[in-house]
């Protein structure tokens, strides 16, 4: 008998009350149930996140729906969620997690109620499960089997190129228009976009590790076929790039840009994910430009160089300059910087230090976060072997924009100082009398004045939230 498969993006409430989190549709769960179609099982995406459903409200979809299998998409602030969900369902339904929360922490989430873990990438995984191919013969998953758990030998990363087209169809309003938006969209309809998997490098706080370092790129015929494919069917007026690192391979993601020129889309392009700063020049910069790019985000971590280093970032706060002052003399670009306290070596006088450069840097926006060792990153291995301890109250609050200290280890600033210093950036950059005036005119339109009016609340949420 053919499984009927229903996919979970669970509810992340207590994220989006935090002022700094959109409602973006799960694309990956669309990814995954555009395998399954391909190979012709009847499949579902519940999104709770979206509908703002309770944990009965989503056990009574469930039962519902009455699906053979449920697969649910972990982060690490869905945790609980999600565990009392499967723990509301019946026995015969097989629950699966995916995810870099359960790839990180398989035996937890067993022990918690789920059946298997998919571990990394679950497109083939998940096909496998429902083809009722034996567990012991499907790579990447962790399973209990007679009281014992199994951990599969992982499998080679997959060439994303090989996939089918997300079935966005299969989200609220084709995954293109509201209730759906990130932090900065400004044109409905949109949609997200993945051009590429995976990162060469290995920053100690990412989670992305968990999936393998390899970057691994659509080509931009791929990419192009799903942009004029959204065009054609849905009419989109927007693109926002979710890649981890969309110019590593500059002659990839140029070639990408002269196709999208080609095409006269008309499109808005937001690449808020981050670029690297070493990997832009002014010609490069300019074809953004002229391919419809309107928003660009860096990643620049902290103000001290050494700081960086022991990420290792591999980029020097001189590029970091250099990277902003060209998109600005290009112009017509937001830019925006991402910073992070708490990071190994971080001082009272390197927070400063960080304050101080994202006043120097000539940004319309500046996102302030503090270090949070999710599980399976080396930060949460590095605390450990220093002695150090990851606390925290409930997985709920455990994210980058709760701004909470959640570890300590040895030599490390004090917790209070962190989240002051933390404070204190949101005050120090958006209150300045030079940025208020400075940027007023460009929130003339409604689309600016919709977008600077989240980024207002997402400021004000964090000074004045109590940690």
């Amino acid at each position: 008998m053919t499984k009927r498969v229903l996919l979970i993006q669970p509810n992340y409430k207590t994220q989006r009350e935090s002022g700094a989190w959109g409602i973006t549709p799960p694309m990956g769960l669309a990814y995954l149930a555009a395998m399954l179609e391909k190979n012709n099982f009847p499949v579902e995406i519940l999104d709770t996140n979206a509908l703002d459903l309770t944990i009965p409200q989503t056990i009574e979809k469930i039962n519902q729906i009455k699906p053979d299998i449920v697969g649910v998409s972990i982060l690490t602030p869905a945790h609980q969620y999600s565990i009392d969900i499967v723990k509301g369902l019946p026995k015969e339904i097989l629950k699966v997690a995916g995810g870099p929360h359960p790839s990180a922490i398989p035996e937890e989430m067993l022990r918690s109620g789920f059946d298997i873990v998919a571990r990394g990438e679950g497109e083939y995984i998940l096909l496998e499960i429902a083809q009722s191919k034996p567990l012991r013969e499907i790579k990447s998953i962790s399973f209990i089997e007679n009281g014992q758990i199994f951990h599969n030998p992982p499998r080679e990363p997959l060439d994303p190129n090989e996939l089918p087209l997300p079935s966005r169809h299969l989200l609220i309003s084709n995954a293109v228009d509201k209730p759906y938006s990130s932090g900065g969209t400004q044109y409905f309809p949109w949609a997200r976009i993945t051009s590429s998997r995976g990162c060469p490098y290995n920053c100690y706080y990412c989670a992305k590790q968990i999936f393998g370092h390899g970057f691994r790129a659509r080509t931009p015929e791929n990419v192009l076929e799903e942009i004029d494919f959204l065009v054609k069917n849905y009419k989109i007026k927007e693109v926002s790039f979710s890649d981890d690192c969309f110019n590593f391979d500059l002659d990839r993601a140029n070639r990408i840009l002269d196709l999208i020129i080609e095409r006269k889309h008309n499109l808005c392009l937001r690449f808020s994910n981050g670029l690297r700063v070493d990997k832009v020049n002014e010609p490069f910069l300019r074809k953004m430009k002229q391919a419809g790019c309107r928003y660009i985000g860096y990643g620049v971590e902290s103000g001290n160089q050494d700081v960086i280093n022991n990420i290792p970032k591999r980029v020097t706060l001189d590029q970091i300059r250099e990277a902003i002052k060209l998109t600005k003399k290009v112009g017509g670009i937001f830019v925006s910087g991402y910073f992070m306290f708490g990071l190994i070596g971080d001082t009272e006088e390197t927070m400063q230090q960080t304050i101080n450069f994202s006043k120097e840097l000539d940004l319309d926006v500046a996102s302030f976060t503090i270090a949070v060792p999710y599980p399976g990153t080396r930060l949460e291995t590095m605390i450990k072997e220093k002695g150090g301890k990851v606390h925290f109250k409930s997985w709920d609050e455990f994210h980058h924009t709760a701004g909470k200290v959640m570890f300590s280890y040895p030599g490390m600033v004090e917790a209070e100082k962190i989240e002051a210093a933390y404070k204190r950036a949101m005050r120090e950059f958006y209150f300045r009398p030079r940025y208020i005036f400075g940027h007023l005119s460009k929130y003339f339109s409604l689309h600016r004045i919709k977008v600077g009016l989240k980024g207002l609340r997402a400021v004000l949420v964090a000074v004045f939230r109590k940690t």
